[in-house]
């Protein structure tokens, strides 16, 4: 049996060979974006990370990354909260943004199943709304999408 860290290695191998024709132009796009992020990790390279805190794979993506020390000082992650609408998950990233440390409290939702939400204030609705955009002109639909600068 194939271990899980195979499998998401190979799902991060397609995403970015599927999406390498693009790039430049992603690029762009992104770093337009860049100061709504939550960054986590330290390292040089960028990785460009749209998650929703409900799916189960972007929980799973979530949950390798924090427990690795090499991806965390390697990678710095610019993660953007963009909702699977089935999910419902729109409260849940309200509460992540609108906390006075919003990379703590995604943490807590995704790894430790703290299901916190709150009622969307008009600048978090602007920041979801444009993050939103963002997606939708890259063609986003699958989650987690991973986007690494060369």
């Amino acid at each position: 049996k194939k271990s899980y860290n195979f499998y998401m290695a190979k799902i991060i191998f397609i995403t970015i060979l599927l999406h390498l024709s693009v790039y430049a132009n992603q690029l762009d796009t992104l770093k337009s974006i860049e100061d709504k992020a939550l960054v986590y990790g330290s390292g040089e390279k960028k990785v460009y990370l749209f998650i929703d805190p409900w799916c189960r794979y972007s929980r799973k993506f979530v949950s390798l990354v924090s427990k690795n020390s090499q991806m965390l000082s390697k990678y710095k992650y610019y993660i953007y909260l963009y909702g699977i609408p089935r999910l419902h998950s729109t409260k849940a990233i309200a509460a992540v943004y609108q906390s006075k440390d919003p990379l703590q409290t995604l943490l807590d939702i995704m790894l430790n199943d703290n299901h916190q939400t709150a009622l969307l204030t008009e600048s978090t609705e602007n920041k979801i709304d444009l993050i939103t955009n963002v997606a939708q002109t890259l063609h986003i639909h699958k989650r987690p999408f991973i986007i690494i600068e060369k």
